[in-house]
């Protein structure tokens, strides 16, 4: 049986766009519209758009939100205020990973997750799974998102020329809430592609309209191809490649020192993962970078 392949709220544009196509993560998404090395030097030196509307996003609220988020996280949520965005792990109890994600801290008992397309489904039954002694209500909204990342050394200045959209107030890894046509959205500074850059999740139909603007405006589309071409040259995993439930952040070298603290309360502790890096050692304690 042929598993049905999905479309993010743009495809249409997509394929008017005469973008070369390809299923990826169960979505038919563009892999270039011009060519890889275009779309990618236009994020390195200027400025791009992609389509990431196939991310999922769960939100996590309740009194319990932010210690259930801490137990399921790999990074320490209480070291963030509200409006500002870690990035880190999800993993099972022998160290594997589960997935790679980003955590916006909304407040204290309000947590947004951003997960990987491909792990969608998995990661919700998941976290699901894992909340079942904790008050919290998990929230399950990637129907109701659509995401564009406007990325490149222009970035700034495109979000405030086309979108009208002020970013200036924005550092890196941290968000806002805004009103945008009567609706609110979510605009953040994470740099998908290892570039500066912004990232907005946004009714769908809303999302169409700023790629409308922006084409108008001559900003470059760029594809899947280019995403893998940027964050290889930035060092970024992607799920699937560097990391998998067979293979732990340590495994995989990303010297990421909190994925496998010990802390109170925490089933994810320093040993067991160390064990579960194939007998590497951690970089720490071999004197590498982090010492």
């Amino acid at each position: 049986m042929t598993e049905e392949i999905k479309v993010t709220c743009l495809h249409d544009r997509h394929v008017a766009q005469g973008a070369l196509m390809s299923p990826f993560a169960g979505y038919d998404m563009p892999i270039q519209y011009v060519d890889i090395t275009t779309e990618h030097n236009a994020v390195r030196h200027k400025v791009g758009v992609f389509d990431v509307s196939h991310m999922g996003e769960v939100e996590i609220t309740g009194p319990d939100a932010a210690k259930f988020t801490n137990y399921i996280f790999t990074n320490d949520i209480n070291a963030i205020k509200a409006g500002q965005i870690l990035y880190g792990m999800m993993l099972y109890p022998d160290g594997g990973t589960v997935d790679d994600l980003l955590v916006y801290r909304v407040d204290d008992n309000d947590y947004f997750l951003v997960i990987n397309a491909a792990n969608i489904d998995k990661d919700v039954a998941w976290i699901m799974e894992q909340a079942k002694n904790f008050d919290v209500k998990v929230d399950h909204q990637s129907e109701l998102y659509g995401q564009i990342a406007v990325q490149g050394p222009e970035a700034e200045k495109t979000m405030g020329a086309v979108l009208g959209i002020d970013t200036t107030d924005l550092t890196f890894y941290t968000f806002k809430k805004m009103e945008y046509d009567g609706k609110t959205i979510i605009v953040s500074r994470t740099g998908y592609t290892g570039e500066d850059g912004f990232e907005v999740y946004a009714d769908p139909a809303i999302i169409c309209k700023m790629w409308d603007m922006l084409m108008k405006a001559g900003v470059q589309a760029c594809g899947l191809g280019c995403r893998d071409t940027l964050r290889f040259e930035a060092g970024l995993p992607l799920y699937g490649d560097e990391l998998t439930a067979e293979i732990s952040p340590i495994a995989a070298t990303f010297h990421l020192w909190h994925v496998c603290e010990a802390r109170q309360g925490r089933r994810f502790h320093r040993p067991r993962c160390l064990r579960s890096a194939e007998g590497r050692r951690h970089p720490q304690e071999a004197g590498g970078p982090g010492a």
